[in-house]
Formats: structure tokens, C-alpha cells, sequence
């Protein structure tokens, strides 16, 4: 099953690369803006794809993707891995096709709906759905009432806010991340604000067996711009409850708020990025007192290259005291990994500095040069994955080290842009471990390559 799909999607691939879409495609595919063919009498390749009448003032659109991702990993989770696996050290391809439909009834109502296909291969490690593979899935399905100024979405939806540090699609991994409730988004002059009340969609490994309405996620999350869209400011408040999440690896019901202000700018010379976030609540009896607290600041070196060079600083709050009434680990709730699929750890209990560069030697690649200089912040709490599963140290060693020092990690991404459907990458990163993965494991170096190409239409 896996290779007939493999084959299929692979040779279809082959016969598209050459044809270029035109218009937007976005990373949220509900927001593609195909209008520009909605009057085209004529339309060529994947266009006509687009704007399909099926009566008066009614379309169906068809659009997709199609990943694949070859990644080599030498000691993964710096060769900590738990006895089910066969190497910590392994290649493998990821294989993501998504396609989906987008239905419009006149000017105020539609349906979306996307399925989902990913698959991995070459790995005899043992698989995680959530990340690595689901073989068929209602990915997306909502259907959304748009009003003057307001809009109503109901039913698996992507959501992403605060710069993807608080909810991510999860792009990265091969399955990406949806959630199954209802949001209500309203746009004013210079800003806008979304009303969410959902449930993330458990994703699992086989056909349409995926879960939702065990996690509870309910928020308000606004944008205000300032000074001509030249800056920025978003506030949000969000409630998360679940029993799913482990807190030195004691489980328990969680009631969470975080309360948080981003302010960013968007200037030809130097721009920043400021965002803090508070979090109160209960952990079955304990009261949740954590924060994090981010700050980036770049300057446009070459503009014609758009050569950006920058220094970003993240703090985030772990545990303090295992034996006092409080909760310091600070709950990265959904957000994107922060430092990518080579190393399993998330921005919490992290102490980080770093330093980095962009630039765009020429027009369709992008190249991203950064290091990492990494600690925890208390070593009275462990490290995290960028899902919240604690993963360091042993539960049998909670406090048997004080060291701090997780090391550097050094990362390359390039991104080429070869037409508007058809893109490449190549990734490549290395972590030099510091005193605390050898104290509470094998503490290997970790080195990490990937290979990826990407067609949409």
C-alpha cells in the first residue's frame, strides 16, 4: 500500500514540476487567492482547477501538495533512545500528499475540506503518528458563514497565532497539526481579533481513525497595527485544559491561562520583535506561576541581497522547587518546535542567545545561518519536547544533576523558490552537547541533514 502510493505520487510530481501556477498559494491552503482566474475564460494547467462553475455564483476549487522529505539523523536525542528502537543513528524519507477542495455558495458561504496522506519509509525505529505518519485522514472540514467584517468557521480548521509560538500548523514534521471546534474572527480598522473555542485533532497512524474533544482550548487572540502597519502589537488570553500532559513525569488535570503581549515592527532598516507570556492556573493541586520572555533584533546590512543580521534571546520558566504548592514549567501549549527536527527539545526551562544571519544571495534562495547557545533555566525541572513529554532526565533521576549547560547548536536552511509551485530545500545542523545531556545520558553530538522538495497547486 505504502509503495503503491509512493509510486503513484512520485511519478504524478514528475509530469507537474514544469507547470507554474499563478496567484497566491499560502501556507494556510483556506487562504489561496485564486480570484484573478475566477473571470479567466482561458485557463491553462492547474487553473483550471480553479473556479470551477457549478451554478450561478457557486465554484469548486481543487488544490494540493506533495512533500517528500530525506532526512539523516546520527544520535538521535543524543543517543538516548528508549530499547524499542533498532538505531540511534538512521535514515529515512518522509512522504506527505494533501489535497483538498474549496466550495463556494455566493458571497457568503463555504466548504472546505482537505485529506491528508503521510507516510514514512527506510525507518525501523517505531513510528510516531503525531509526527511521522498518518495514512489517510479528514485533515481539514469546515464550512464558514463570511459576513460584512466578521467571519464564522466551524469544524477541523489549521490555526496558527503568535508567530506560530503559541499555535503552529506544525509545517516541519511530516503530519502537520489541526484542531475541531468553532473560531469567530472579526477585522476592524488597523487591526483584528479571532474568538477560539476548540479541541486539537489527535492524529493517529491509520485510515480515518483520528480523535478530537479531549483537550479543551479556548482564547481570544487580537492585532492592532500602529503608524501605517509599520508596527505592530498583539495581546491574547488563553484557557487550555487536559489530562495529557506530564510535569516531571506526574500526571494530573491542568487548568491553564496564559496571558501575553507580542510587539513587532516592519522597517526597511531594523526591526524588532519583543513577546512575553504569563501563566497562571492549577496542576491537580498545585498553582501555575510560569513565564517566557522573547526578544529579536535585526538590522538590513545589504539591501539588495536582503542581508539581515539579528541576535534573539529566549528565557522560559521550569519548576523551581519540587517540594513547594507551585508550578513553574512553563506550557508551550501548541506552538512550533523551537529549534527545528534535529534535537527533541522545546522552549521550556531554556535559556537561549542567539545570533544569526539571513540573506538572499540571489532571487529565489534563501539561506538562514544561526547558533544556538542553550541552558536550562532551573535545574530543578527537566527538558521538554517541543509536545510537552518530558524526555530528560530519567524519571528514576529527577534532581540527581545541577548542571545546566545543554551546548550549541549550529543550523543551516536553505530554501529555493523555483517557480511558484515548485520548491527545494536543504537543512543541515549540528548540536555539540553539553554537561547536562552527559550527565544524564550518553551525551553524543547530534548531527542532522535533510533533503526536501515540495510541490503545490
Amino acid at each position: 500500500m505504502k509503495n503503491l502510493i509512493f509510486t503513484i505520487t512520485f511519478l504524478v510530481s514528475m509530469t507537474v514540476s514544469s507547470i507554474q501556477a499563478q496567484n497566491k498559494i499560502s501556507l494556510m491552503r483556506y487562504e489561496d487567492d485564486f480570484s484573478l482566474v475566477k473571470k479567466d475564460s482561458v485557463k491553462k494547467g492547474f487553473n483550471q482547477l480553479k473556479y470551477i462553475p457549478i451554478g450561478k455564483n457557486n465554484f469548486i476549487s481543487f488544490g494540493g501538495e506533495l512533500r517528500e522529505q530525506f532526512q539523516v539523523y546520527n544520535n538521535i536525542n543524543f543517543g538516548d533512545v528508549p530499547p524499542s528502537f533498532q538505531d540511534i543513528s538512521t535514515n529515512q524519507l518522509w512522504h506527505r500528499l494533501m489535497v483538498h477542495s474549496n466550495i463556494e455558495l455566493g458571497n457568503h458561504f463555504r466548504f472546505f475540506v482537505q485529506l491528508n496522506s503521510t507516510l514514512r519509509f527506510l525507518n525501523d525505529n517505531p513510528i510516531v503518528p503525531e509526527i511521522d505518519e498518518n495514512q489517510l485522514s479528514l485533515h481539514q472540514a469546515f464550512a464558514e458563514l463570511k459576513l460584512t467584517n466578521w467571519n464564522f468557521r466551524l469544524g477541523y480548521q489549521e490555526m496558527y497565532y503568535g508567530n506560530h509560538r503559541l499555535i503552529t500548523v506544525r509545517e516541519g514534521p511530516n503530519t502537520r497539526q489541526a484542531f475541531d471546534g468553532l473560531v469567530v474572527k472579526h477585522k476592524f480598522k488597523n487591526g483584528a481579533i479571532d474568538l477560539f473555542a476548540v479541541s486539537k485533532v489527535v492524529s493517529k497512524q491509520y485510515v480515518f481513525d483520528d480523535e478530537s474533544m479531549h483537550d479543551g482550548l479556548y482564547g481570544i487572540y487580537g492585532t492592532q497595527y500602529f503608524s501605517n502597519h509599520k508596527m505592530g502589537m498583539d495581546y491574547f488570553v488563553v484557557d487550555f485544559q487536559s489530562k495529557a500532559r506530564k510535569y516531571n513525569y506526574v500526571s494530573g488535570f491542568e487548568n491553564r491561562q496564559t496571558y501575553g503581549l507580542r510587539l513587532f515592527s516592519n522597517y526597511k532598516k531594523v526591526n524588532f520583535e519583543f513577546e512575553g507570556g504569563y501563566q497562571s492556573g492549577k496542576f491537580n493541586d498545585l498553582n501555575i506561576s510560569a513565564y517566557s520572555v522573547l526578544a529579536d533584533v535585526n538590522m538590513n546590512v545589504l539591501p539588495n541581497k536582503k542581508g539581515i543580521i539579528g541576535f534573539a534571546t529566549n528565557v522560559a520558566s521550569g519548576d523551581k522547587n519540587n517540594g513547594d504548592n507551585q508550578l513553574n514549567t512553563y506550557n508551550l501549549i501548541y506552538a512550533k518546535p523551537a529549534y527545528g527536527l534535529a534535537i527533541p527539545i522545546g522552549a521550556t526551562n531554556i535559556i537561549s542567545l542567539s545570533p544569526y544571519i539571513k540573506i538572499n544571495p540571489i532571487q529565489k534562495l534563501n539561506i538562514l545561518a544561526q547558533v544556538f547557545f542553550m541552558s536550562r533555566n532551573s535545574n530543578q525541572d527537566g527538558t521538554y519536547s517541543p509536545g510537552m513529554i518530558e524526555n530528560r532526565p530519567r524519571p528514576t533521576a529527577l534532581f540527581a544533576s545541577d548542571k545546566k549547560t545543554l551546548g550549541k547548536f549550529y543550523l543551516l536552511e536553505t530554501n529555493y523558490q523555483q517557480t511558484k509551485n515548485l520548491s527545494f530545500a536543504f537543512d543541515a545542523s549540528y548540536f555539540d552537547a553539553g554537561s547536562y545531556p552527559k550527565a544524564t545520558g550518553k551525551g553524543k553530538d547530534v548531527t542532522y541533514l535533510s533533503f526536501k522538495s515540495t510541490f503545490k497547486f
